[in-house]
């Protein structure tokens, strides 16, 4: 397939390193900021000056990898100019405030059009369904975690989001894999949401200061979903582990400012077999210790004591996801991320944003409400390793 991409990011360089590997050809590149057009035609692509160039080389779909701001302004041209045009639009679609307007300018366009979330792809969510299904568990919980420590990127200048905070970062993510359930796991009643400040200091060879940042600090949200299972979303740019297991995470650990590579990035599901017994069902999507980048695991817990690991899991979740798009831009595969779930995940983090909003002084503290912050305690202290190793 021949495909023009719109922006020349850093995430549009890795689309192009994926989709190369599915047999996409870039025949060109659409971009304004000069720098980058040296940098398009130093490694060899076609620059392209305007939307209306772009459309006549006819490409099987364009690649939309720009700023969410300018989104809508382009979805406006393209669509007038190419009525069919196929589109991949990098998460999230959009803004809040463009939602309706984008709707409007989508709702004659006759092309097929994909969001790439690619956490909607991911082959350690498909283990740990394919684990409750063989078991017979339906849960009773769902938890899912996106950790890391972004202080060096704050005190560089780099990630902050003044819209949606920290949930800006990993919130799409979250929505994404929890969405890979169905629409039964969608939210009914709101339990807890809490969106965290933080406080960061200069490294010790640069002046000291302090750097006060609100609402980026972290994200949780607790609800009841549909079906009455409860659901726990939790991402952390001050490395608080919230969900940890053993042996990969353990109660109370904080990942470091300096610490550029760790991540804790969990899908976790509770539930009891027709036998009553417990079962903690855990996959770790990459990075993970000991792992290749691409690669992450299943654990299996029975009342809370580790009974199996199974790795490595293949997974290149953005390869993946991109494979899918372009089958479905073939017409021989469903799509993959749909306009409606994207629009979808744009209103949650909104309406998620505004339920726990606040210029308050709560930073670099535990997220949410004290029950829901003992109960997590509680929980890391239960898992048991096995006295025996495990093969």
């Amino acid at each position: 397939m021949r495909c023009v991409r719109i922006g020349f990011g850093k995430i549009a360089r890795i689309h192009d390193e994926q989709l190369q590997k599915h047999g996409v050809l870039t025949v060109g590149i659409l971009e304004v900021d000069p720098e980058r057009i040296r940098a398009i035609e130093q490694v060899g692509l076609r620059a392209i000056g305007s939307l209306q160039e772009a459309v006549s080389i006819r490409p099987d779909f364009y690649d939309i990898c720009t700023p969410t701001h300018a989104r809508l302004e382009i979805l406006r041209q393209l669509c007038a100019l190419d009525p069919l045009a196929n589109i991949l639009i990098e998460k999230p679609i959009c803004d809040f405030q463009d939602v309706a307007q984008i709707q409007q300018v989508l709702q004659q366009h006759r092309g097929r059009i994909v969001i790439n979330e690619n956490y909607a792809s991911s082959n350690v969510t498909l283990a740990v369904q394919d684990e409750l299904a063989i078991r017979g568990i339906t849960p009773t919980r769902v938890i899912i975690e996106s950790t890391k420590n972004r202080g060096a990127d704050f005190l560089a200048g780099r990630f902050i989001d003044t819209r949606l905070g920290a949930l800006g970062y990993e919130g799409s993510h979250l929505l994404a894999l929890i969405g890979a359930f169905g629409e039964g796991y969608t939210k009914a009643h709101l339990l807890d949401s809490d969106i965290d400040n933080i406080a960061l200091s200069q490294p010790d060879f640069l002046p000291q200061e302090t750097v006060h940042l609100v609402n980026q600090g972290g994200a949780f949200m607790k609800y009841q979903a549909k079906n009455g299972c409860i659901i726990e979303l939790y991402s952390s740019m001050a490395g608080r582990i919230g969900f940890p297991c053993p042996p990969y995470a353990q109660p109370d650990q904080v990942i470091g400012h300096l610490d550029v590579k760790t991540r804790f990035r969990i899908l976790r599901t509770d539930g009891i077999n027709a036998e009553g017994v417990a079962h903690q069902i855990i996959g770790l999507f990459e990075p993970v210790q000991n792992l290749k980048r691409s690669q992450g695991l299943l654990l299996v817990f029975k009342n809370w004591v580790l009974e199996s690991i199974s790795a490595p899991i293949e997974d290149n979740t953005m390869s993946q996801h991109l494979l899918r798009a372009i089958r479905f831009f073939e017409g021989s595969a469903p799509n993959p991320y749909s306009l409606e779930r994207g629009f979808d995940d744009v209103r949650m983090l909104r309406e998620w944003a505004e339920s726990c909003w606040s210029n308050d002084d709560d930073s670099n503290e535990e997220l949410g409400r004290p029950d829901s912050v003992l109960e997590r305690r509680t929980d890391a202290l239960r898992f048991k390793l096995p006295t025996s190793r495990l093969v």
